[in-house]
């Protein structure tokens, strides 16, 4: 069974992650575990408070697209990102390198079916530990660069909508309210929140 995926309005989605400690099978379960609940909801990244846990630990599984191709150096070599994929990332930190800002729509899966647009660098290095503790050093652009620096904002207990201009919050200020009504709802009636059914 999946793990659940955690909703808008649990106080762990706004909680910073305690460092990865343990390489060990433990962690790579998880890991397993993540991707397998992130696929299932159609998402290309997670985060671990998105499951409960305030760990500095995420996973990204960004595909291929012709039209938005994505450069990655690792460790100081070029290789295509679809080599890499998925990515377990242990205790990330992102620095952003020169490079504009650009607005792309973003959604979140603790966010069901809200989007909005938010401005972030296109290139970014990101240092990071492997499953076996081993340090990486990842330079990548795009939608890759996009979704680790979501990622790692998770882990810093930073929500999308944070990241909002104020006139995009508004557009969605209504579907987040909601949210966390129904989430607070089924917390108080002591049900666990979840990812309604897709139709």
């Amino acid at each position: 069974m999946p793990l659940r995926i955690t909703q808008y309005g649990e106080a762990i989605l706004q909680q910073k992650g305690e460092d990865v400690i343990s390489f060990d099978i433990n962690l790579s379960n998880l890991a397993q575990e993540m991707l397998e609940a992130m696929q299932e909801a159609d998402g290309i990244g997670l985060a671990a408070q998105q499951i409960g846990q305030a760990t500095r630990f995420c996973i990204v599984d960004v595909p291929d697209h012709p039209d938005y191709p994505i450069s990655c150096r690792l460790d100081g070599k070029s290789l295509s990102p679809s080599l890499l994929m998925p990515m377990a990332l242990a205790n990330p930190v992102v620095e952003f390198l020169p490079s504009e800002e650009y607005f792309y729509e973003e959604g979140c899966l603790s966010f069901p079916e809200i989007r909005g647009d938010i401005a972030r660098p296109e290139c970014i290095r990101v240092t990071y530990q492997d499953l076996d503790g081993v340090s990486h050093q990842l330079d990548c652009d795009g939608l890759l660069a996009r979704c680790i620096q979501h990622e790692v904002d998770h882990l810093n207990g930073i929500l999308f909508i944070d990241r909002m201009e104020k006139k995009e919050f508004a557009e969605i200020k209504g579907e987040v309210k909601a949210l966390k009504k129904r989430t607070l709802d089924s917390i108080k009636s002591g049900k666990k929140p979840s990812i309604p059914p897709r139709e």
